[in-house]
């Protein structure tokens, strides 16, 4: 019941249509609220950019989406803004946009481009969405601990405690990734069904140690979030397993990303791979109920 009356209080402050519509993480494989550049990347699944996406050589979107043929009529990468590319290699689905379009379009999947006005127009609902669900995330009371090395380099280890399946951390930047001491990221996920990592910190630098065992399963790469509640700038030199949650970031990957990302813009200099996110997040009903029970606390604390 605590942790009900905690969570009910983040929605409030978040709002609850914003959480209730926080799906859109499921849908995609890639959300960038503002502009996206790619240094002839790869990004798996589907995505969706808010402003522009620009490439000086030639990207692949919807790489692993298969088979094409069920993606025929479905856009798998919406712009808002231009589109500017040398090569843009579509392997499924449609493109849209709502700029213009320069460069050459392969359509290896069978679908097709055309202008899309309406795409410019959800910014503010998916800006609100993921800032609402990192707050939501944020406002969850942690259950699970970290170790750190301490004096000597070493492992930093995450040991899930889950209530109801669910194992939630709070980590700073500055002990996970801006510390030279960790030479690896290990993983016990004992009973959990689903991870969600609090990072505080409003810079991020992962350039140091490496994620083994637990870290390099579909479990991780599907059923744990990272919520870079406070980052604006983060920067990725490591292979990196698991969701991406930072609304308020601008994202460089120099690696592969294992698992989704939603940023508020990106230069990706790294593959971006499926699975698309598939772990917690509040269903609309349970949203309901969260913020009354937030609204019923608050009531009787006055």
């Amino acid at each position: 019941m605590n942790l009900v009356m905690r969570s009910g209080a983040a929605l409030v402050a978040a709002g609850v249509s914003s959480i209730a519509s926080a799906a859109i993480v499921n849908d995609w494989n890639l959300i960038v609220l503002g502009n996206a550049n790619n240094s002839s990347q790869d990004i798996e699944g589907r995505a969706w950019v808010g402003g522009n996406f620009i490439s000086s050589g030639s990207p692949t979107v919807a790489k692993n989406l298969a088979p094409a043929s069920s993606f025929l009529g479905k856009t798998t990468l919406a712009v808002g803004g231009n589109v500017s590319v040398s090569n843009l290699n579509q392997q499924a689905g449609n493109l849209r946009y709502g700029g213009t379009f320069s460069g050459n379009f392969n359509a290896n999947g069978g679908g097709n481009r055309a202008q899309d006005g309406s795409i410019a127009a959800q910014i503010p609902s998916y800006t609100s969405d993921l800032v609402g669900l990192s707050n939501f995330y944020k406002g969850l009371s942690a259950n699970s601990t970290a170790t750190f090395p301490s004096g000597q380099p070493g492992a930093v280890t995450y040991n899930a405690n889950p209530v109801n399946g669910l194992a939630v951390f709070n980590v700073s930047a500055a002990n996970v990734f801006n510390n030279n001491l960790i030479q690896q990221l290990n993983l016990n996920i004992n009973s959990a069904t689903a991870i969600v990592i609090n990072v505080s910190g409003t810079t991020v630098n992962f350039t140091s140690g490496n994620m083994t065992g637990n870290w390099l399963s579909a479990f991780a790469r599907s059923k744990v979030i990272w919520n870079f509640h406070e980052a604006t700038n983060i920067f990725l030199d490591r292979n990196f397993n698991g969701a991406i949650l930072a609304p308020n970031a601008h994202l460089r990957n120099t690696t592969a990303i294992d698992g989704s990302v939603f940023v508020k813009s990106l230069q990706q200099d790294g593959e971006i791979h499926l699975p698309n996110f598939a772990g917690y997040i509040p269903t609309p009903g349970t949203a309901a109920l969260l913020a009354l029970a937030g609204l019923t606390a608050a009531r009787r604390r006055r």
